[in-house]
């Protein structure tokens, strides 16, 4: 009873001013639709999922900043805006207020191309349950860093009631 209680209380904390998320990676198999749902079961509904950054896209980006962007290293830009997801993340630090999170496949070009970025998911093979974990520390990252009092008191105590509950299944 107390694991549905806490859930739920979690669930619509969240809820009350979720976080926008992008997600940018062109291969299907990393965070797939199993992958986001269960995020969104969390109550953080405003989740996007695009294989590549497009002129549209980019200008999106930045007109009406997300509040946290995961991109992939290679293979998401169009090249005539940018040499890659690197050159993106860049971009997005100096002119917006976005937490940028950076993924790649390949440990070497997480190491061999980094810049200024909040967070880095070093291994992209991820089952659902790895991948909402990863999600809960960027959030308490992107909580400590990135956001307003109040939006940080409501999406703690969400994230807190979350974590409880799953303590006590």
């Amino acid at each position: 009873m107390k694991q549905k209680i806490l859930t739920w209380l979690g669930k619509k904390l969240i809820s009350i001013d979720a976080p926008r998320i992008c997600i940018v990676d062109d291969e299907d198999i990393y965070f797939n639709k199993e992958m986001i749902n269960v995020v969104k079961n969390t109550g953080l509904k405003n989740i996007e999922r695009h294989k590549k950054i497009d002129i549209y896209l980019l200008n999106r980006m930045q007109k009406k900043p997300f509040d946290i962007v995961i991109l992939d290293i290679r293979g998401i830009i169009d090249p005539s805006i940018a040499k890659d997801g690197m050159q993106i993340a860049s971009l997005l630090s100096r002119t917006t207020n976005s937490y940028i999170v950076i993924v790649s496949a390949h440990q070497f070009h997480l190491v061999n191309e980094m810049t200024k970025v909040d967070y880095i998911i070093e291994n992209k093979l991820m089952t659902a349950v790895d991948f909402l974990d990863e999600v809960f520390e960027i959030l308490s990252d992107y909580l400590s860093k990135k956001t307003s009092s109040y939006k940080k008191i409501i999406l703690k105590a969400g994230l807190s009631a979350l974590k409880r509950a799953t303590l006590y299944s």
